[in-house]
Protein backbone atom coordinates (compact mmCIF):
# COMPACT_ATOMS: atom_id res chain seq x y z
CA UNK A 1 0.00 0.00 0.00
CA UNK A 2 2.50 2.63 -1.05
CA UNK A 3 -0.45 4.97 -1.75
CA UNK A 4 -0.95 4.75 1.56
CA UNK A 5 2.46 6.03 3.04
CA UNK A 6 3.80 10.07 3.67
CA UNK A 7 6.76 11.44 2.09
CA UNK A 8 8.38 11.75 5.51
CA UNK A 9 8.21 8.05 6.16
CA UNK A 10 8.98 6.88 2.83
CA UNK A 11 11.99 9.20 1.48
CA UNK A 12 14.84 8.74 4.25
CA UNK A 13 14.07 4.92 3.30
CA UNK A 14 14.43 5.40 -0.43
CA UNK A 15 17.31 7.96 -0.12
CA UNK A 16 19.35 5.57 2.35
CA UNK A 17 18.98 2.75 -0.14
CA UNK A 18 19.93 5.20 -3.39
CA UNK A 19 22.95 6.47 -0.85
CA UNK A 20 24.62 3.32 1.15
CA UNK A 21 27.64 1.92 -0.48
CA UNK A 22 26.45 -1.45 -0.09
CA UNK A 23 22.78 -1.10 -2.26
CA UNK A 24 24.41 -2.12 -5.40
CA UNK A 25 27.03 -4.94 -4.60
CA UNK A 26 24.17 -6.28 -2.38
CA UNK A 27 22.00 -5.76 -5.43
CA UNK A 28 24.56 -7.67 -7.60
CA UNK A 29 24.66 -10.70 -5.12
CA UNK A 30 20.78 -11.00 -4.78
CA UNK A 31 20.62 -11.07 -8.54
CA UNK A 32 24.16 -12.60 -9.73
CA UNK A 33 24.98 -14.69 -6.91
CA UNK A 34 24.64 -18.20 -6.25
CA UNK A 35 21.26 -19.34 -4.71
CA UNK A 36 20.32 -19.47 -1.58
CA UNK A 37 21.33 -23.21 0.23
CA UNK A 38 19.43 -23.05 3.06
CA UNK A 39 19.96 -24.80 6.55
CA UNK A 40 19.08 -28.36 6.94
CA UNK A 41 16.64 -29.63 9.77
CA UNK A 42 18.40 -29.27 12.80
CA UNK A 43 21.48 -26.89 11.66
CA UNK A 44 19.80 -23.84 13.26
CA UNK A 45 21.24 -22.41 16.60
CA UNK A 46 18.20 -20.54 17.29
CA UNK A 47 14.76 -19.67 15.95
CA UNK A 48 13.72 -18.88 12.35
CA UNK A 49 10.92 -16.90 11.28
CA UNK A 50 9.94 -16.18 7.74
CA UNK A 51 7.50 -13.18 7.39
CA UNK A 52 5.34 -13.04 3.90
CA UNK A 53 3.35 -10.89 2.28
CA UNK A 54 0.24 -12.66 0.73
CA UNK A 55 0.34 -9.69 -1.67
CA UNK A 56 3.62 -9.42 -2.40
CA UNK A 57 4.88 -8.92 -5.43
CA UNK A 58 8.85 -9.20 -5.65
CA UNK A 59 8.78 -12.43 -4.09
CA UNK A 60 5.53 -14.16 -5.09
CA UNK A 61 3.75 -16.02 -2.46
CA UNK A 62 4.03 -18.96 -4.28
CA UNK A 63 8.06 -19.26 -3.63
CA UNK A 64 7.75 -19.57 0.11
CA UNK A 65 7.22 -23.01 -0.59
CA UNK A 66 10.95 -22.83 -2.33
CA UNK A 67 11.68 -21.46 1.48
CA UNK A 68 10.17 -23.39 3.58
CA UNK A 69 11.54 -26.15 1.97
CA UNK A 70 15.09 -24.58 2.21
CA UNK A 71 14.52 -23.99 5.87
CA UNK A 72 12.82 -26.75 7.32
CA UNK A 73 12.89 -25.39 10.49
CA UNK A 74 11.60 -21.84 10.15
CA UNK A 75 8.15 -21.41 11.05
CA UNK A 76 6.01 -19.36 8.24
CA UNK A 77 4.20 -16.25 8.92
CA UNK A 78 1.74 -14.87 6.41
CA UNK A 79 0.82 -11.36 6.92
CA UNK A 80 -2.39 -11.41 5.27
CA UNK A 81 -2.95 -7.74 3.67
CA UNK A 82 0.44 -6.91 3.63
CA UNK A 83 2.99 -6.68 0.07
CA UNK A 84 7.27 -6.71 0.21
CA UNK A 85 6.98 -4.51 3.26
CA UNK A 86 5.10 -5.55 6.24
CA UNK A 87 6.61 -3.27 8.25
CA UNK A 88 5.31 -0.60 6.10
CA UNK A 89 1.71 -2.31 5.20
CA UNK A 90 1.25 -3.68 9.27
CA UNK A 91 3.97 -2.08 11.56
CA UNK A 92 2.18 -2.87 14.51
CA UNK A 93 1.87 -6.68 13.32
CA UNK A 94 5.49 -6.57 11.83
CA UNK A 95 6.61 -5.43 15.10
CA UNK A 96 5.25 -7.79 17.50
CA UNK A 97 6.04 -10.84 15.25
CA UNK A 98 9.75 -9.98 15.46
CA UNK A 99 9.29 -9.29 19.68
CA UNK A 100 7.87 -12.49 20.03
CA UNK A 101 10.22 -13.99 17.91
CA UNK A 102 13.26 -12.93 19.70
CA UNK A 103 15.49 -13.36 22.98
Amino acid sequence: RPWALSREIVLPDVRGLADAPATGPAMDALTKGPKQRGAPAGTVPGRVTIGWGRRDLVTLPRQAARATELFPDAVLYWFERCGHFPQWDAPQEATRLILDNTD
